[in-house]
């Protein structure tokens, strides 16, 4: 499996050996470069003094040197050679030491001192200097001819070299396989002492389930890197627990909304069935609204649902909002007549907006009905539409009894009603849930207030030409 601590052990690894290794090239080469430097110095000195003790008389070169001028010393296991060329390839001179078949040669036109590597006739490495010179003459003699020109091969063997540069490699090798060994060693241990916090991030992230989410990460304990990432974490973990707190209040609303009215329905029914002879149409009617009124839970919670979802399809056309209002009104009107309420309605002349018509009426028709049921008998409604040039507002306001601040913050919570017991069985909770789910999806601003202690006010404003907006 691929981990992170196994990534950065082998790019630390890697990291530590390539600039080990390309280090430990760079040591070799250039004391390998230093020492070769130093071996031609001593090999083009030994090679000038040949020069300087060869002499030319009548055509026949002398060396008035013995091979300690290329030993350097009297060992006899550092070994030098040279031999003298005519221009021609005639051999005129070789050392004593030298090898009966010759020394090798590649020296070509050495148009100026060359160095190269060879094979001595012995089969050991040697390294030879290559030079044209003219041979000097007795100052007695008088030359009857232009001097000679030769060519002199000096060579030494190179084994001593090629020993401390082997020693040299292995060397750097040793040190270099020791350090990576040892980097092989301490990295892991090192990076699992350092990730150690993640790990037991890791840890506590395992034990987190649903029965858990009131968990918290530390942040305090954690190194700089870290503490976004549990801060991060916390936050997610409240708004998982949130959600989670609000499924179960909602699956409790709704069983505890579905269990009166089936509880009800049962009784009718098995009342019907022992005494159908008593039955009455009043039984029936009963019955009906208790269907109606768990009909209507259910097609609100699927409206709901379908938003969440986005899949319900917003068709935009321009609507009139003096009609609209009008014409959600109307059913509404016997009850608030009935309660004695001051109803007054305003509407801007000509306000219009392009929307959806029926999620539109479908908010205005929840703002008003829940308006008409709570104003107190008596009280005063009113219902605004206002129309600018760029933006348009609905408001509803009415008087309301013994409501505060805090209960307006639950308006738009499902199944959420200040009667506790929820003994009100006409009424389930969800119709400013839908008010404040069909304003987000048709680009609107859902907004409630309390203007004055005993007044409360719900406003929905948004653009002229509304644009729906996807909810997820």
């Amino acid at each position: 499996m691929r981990t992170i601590r196994r990534q950065l052990t082998w790019k630390l690894l890697l990291a530590f050996a390539l600039p080990l290794v390309i280090g430990g090239i760079a040591v070799f080469l250039s004391t390998r470069a230093a020492l070769l430097e130093q071996f031609d110095t001593t090999l083009r000195t030994r090679a000038l003094a040949i020069v300087t003790v060869t002499r030319q008389s009548g055509g026949r070169v002398d060396v008035e040197a013995t091979d300690s001028l290329m030993r350097g010393s009297d060992e006899e296991d550092a070994p030098g050679f040279f031999q003298i060329w005519r221009t021609d390839g005639a051999i005129l001179k070789k050392s004593a030491s030298a090898p009966a078949s010759g020394l090798p040669s590649r020296f070509g036109t050495l148009e100026r001192p060359k160095f190269w590597n060879v094979t001595l006739p012995s089969g050991s490495a040697g390294r030879a200097i290559g030079l044209k010179f003219i041979p000097q003459t007795s100052k007695e003699e008088r030359p009857t001819s232009a001097p000679n020109e030769v060519i002199l091969v000096a060579a030494s063997n190179r084994d001593e070299l090629n020993e401390t540069l082997a020693a040299l490699a292995f060397a750097l090798l040793g040190c270099g396989a020791g350090l990576l060994v040892i980097a092989l060693v301490i990295v892991p241990r090192l990076l699992r002492h350092e990730l150690a916090p993640l790990d037991a991030l890791a840890e506590r992230a395992t034990r987190i389930n649903a029965d858990s989410l009131a968990t918290r990460f530390p942040t305090s304990s954690l190194p700089g890197e870290l503490t976004p990432i549990s801060s991060r974490l916390n936050d997610l973990l409240a708004r998982l627990e949130q959600s989670f707190e609000r499924e179960r209040r909602f699956s409790a609303d709704l069983a505890h909304e579905l269990r009166t009215p089936i509880a009800e329905l049962r009784a009718l029914a098995e009342v019907a069935l022992k005494w159908p002879e008593t039955r009455e149409a009043a039984t029936d009617r009963e019955a009906l609204a208790i269907a109606m009124q768990m009909e209507g839970i259910v097609t609100r919670l699927l409206a709901l649902l379908r938003n969440e979802h986005a899949q319900l399809l917003v068709l935009t056309e321009r609507v009139q909002l003096a009609p609209l209002i009008e014409s959600v009104w109307r059913p509404f009107a016997e009850r608030a007549t009935g309660k004695q309420l001051k109803v007054t309605r305003t509407v801007t002349d000509g306000a219009e907006v392009e929307t959806d018509p029926v999620l539109l009426r479908s908010i205005l028709t929840n703002l008003v009905d829940n308006a008409v049921e709570y104003t107190p008998r008596g009280g005063t409604l009113r219902v605004e539409a206002k129309s600018g040039t760029t933006q348009f507002t609905l408001q509803v306001t009415n008087t309301c009894d013994n409501l505060t601040a805090e209960n307006v913050s639950h308006f738009s919570e499902r199944f959420w009603r200040k009667d506790s017991a929820r003994s009100d069985p006409k009424h389930n909770g969800l119709g400013l849930s839908l008010v404040k789910a069909f304003s987000e999806r048709l680009g609107l601003q859902f907004v409630a207030g309390l203007v004055e202690p005993s007044t409360l006010s719900i406003t929905v404003t948004g653009p002229i030409l509304t644009e729906a907006t996807e909810t997820n």
